[in-house]
């Protein structure tokens, strides 16, 4: 009995070495990951469970092992190893309509397209529970699957749901494996053959079987992305529509606007206008929006365009009004689509019903947006909508400012000064 003691202590202490190596990885390889601060904060909470249990003296038990979530995370970190240009982790994503209101993501990888789960409990525990034989009602891997499928579709990253991974390290049985893939759900990890008293595909007493069961995320997502497909097998380098560009108001003031033009070289009236002033100076906007551009088809809305020629006419001079007609010619111009996801964004001081009408409209034709508006941007974000865009410098409209500003010496105005 003693020596079966004092294996469990020295257990603890194995235990308590592995987390101190996982903060270390997680420090030295990972610290940049958004989210990881996170994952150290729960891998330091374990140590100090398993420290307590050596320091108060108590007897340890095996079932104090047992409820240490270290090895779940220690998957995780092995997830980040393993993926591709790891991008969050433990990201929460809201879940509409189910019952509970959000998933949080163990680590998202490739900028976004693929949502990944470690799953570190033993085939035969996953068995037991999706046939329901357990007294705590606790969820299957199917239903989990379930749940990660419909809030990738109501969540698109560049319009597309990500790919949803689950990793088993401790081995999946093969009729759950079909069961996950039937779902759109790749797995990673050692398959087993099923039990000879497993459920098969043709047994249908358990809920999580339903082929129907995640369906109405699915209508969702097309009710909101207007039917493009969700295939597992869709392409979806040919889904995003990487020709085209849709710019917000904010763009097209940028890209007239005499202050990118070359009239940067002022001192303005009005501060906002001296600091857009000195960024220009620092790193023209032009420039970049003419290399986004390129030869793709740009595309702005009729709220948009109608907001933005007011705003010309009222406050642009002359140059900046040509410029405006000059760039209207290359837009092509749809109408207002006041539906989909980012209509669902509540009102705030960022987010303004114009500026979500235009939004709602790039989103759900499934465009990126070029935008100064980032307050927007954070705000939908903070209500779990990801707007797909391109940020670039506000710009604002300075050509009738410039008969009351000074003009700064140039390199250029100082050469011809010195010639004369």
């Amino acid at each position: 009995m003693a020596s079966d003691i004092e294996d469990l202590k020295n257990l603890v202490l194995c235990k308590i070495q592995e987390g101190e190596n996982l903060l270390h990885q997680v420090n030295g390889y990972f610290a940049n990951v958004e989210g990881s601060k996170k994952l150290e904060r729960r891998i330091r909470s374990e140590i100090k469970f398993l420290q307590r249990l050596l320091d108060v003296k108590m007897e340890v038990k095996k079932e104090h092992m047992l409820s240490s979530n270290l090895g779940s995370l220690a998957a995780v970190v092995d997830i980040l190893h393993k993926c591709e240009s790891p991008a969050a982790i433990f990201k929460p994503f809201s879940l509409k309509n189910g019952t509970s209101n959000r998933i949080e993501v163990d680590v998202i990888s490739k900028g976004g397209k693929a949502w990944h789960k470690a799953i570190a409990r033993k085939a035969e525990a996953l068995e037991d529970i999706s046939k329901g034989r357990t007294s705590c009602g606790q969820k299957s891997v199917i239903d989990q699957a379930s749940a990660y499928i419909k809030c990738a579709r109501l969540h698109p990253h560049l319009f597309n749901p990500p790919q949803v991974v689950f990793h088993f390290f401790n081995s999946i049985s093969s009729s759950i494996v079909v069961k996950l893939k039937k779902r759109g759900v790749e797995v990673e990890g050692e398959i087993r053959p099923a039990r000879e008293n497993s459920f098969s595909e043709s047994d249908t007493s358990s809920s999580c079987d339903s082929d129907d069961d995640d369906s109405e995320g699915y209508e969702e997502y097309n009710e909101m992305y207007g039917g493009i497909s969700t295939s597992p097998n869709s392409n979806l380098d040919n889904l995003n529509q990487n020709d085209k560009l849709f710019l917000d108001i904010t763009c097209m003031v940028a890209y007239v606007s005499s202050m990118t033009n070359g009239g940067a070289h002022y001192i303005f009236p009005r501060a906002i206008y001296n600091q857009q002033a000195e960024w220009e100076r620092l790193s023209p906007a032009k420039p970049k929006l003419d290399a986004l551009f390129g030869d793709k088809q740009l595309v702005t809305c009729r709220e948009a365009l109608t907001d933005f020629q007011t705003l010309v006419e009222r406050m642009g001079g002359i140059g900046e009004k040509q410029r405006m007609r000059e760039l209207i010619s290359r837009l092509d111009i749809v109408e207002d689509t006041p539906c989909g996801r980012v209509a669902q964004l509540q009102l705030t001081s960022n987010v303004k019903t114009r500026s979500r009408l235009i939004f709602c409209t790039a989103d759900r034709l499934g465009i990126v947006v070029v935008t100064a508006n980032t307050g927007f941007v954070r705000s939908a974000a903070s209500q779990g909508i990801e707007i797909t865009h391109f940020v670039h410098e506000p710009r604002v409209l300075t050509e009738q400012q410039e008969p009351f500003s000074i003009p700064l010496k140039t390199p250029d105005s100082v050469s011809s000064y010195s010639k004369v």
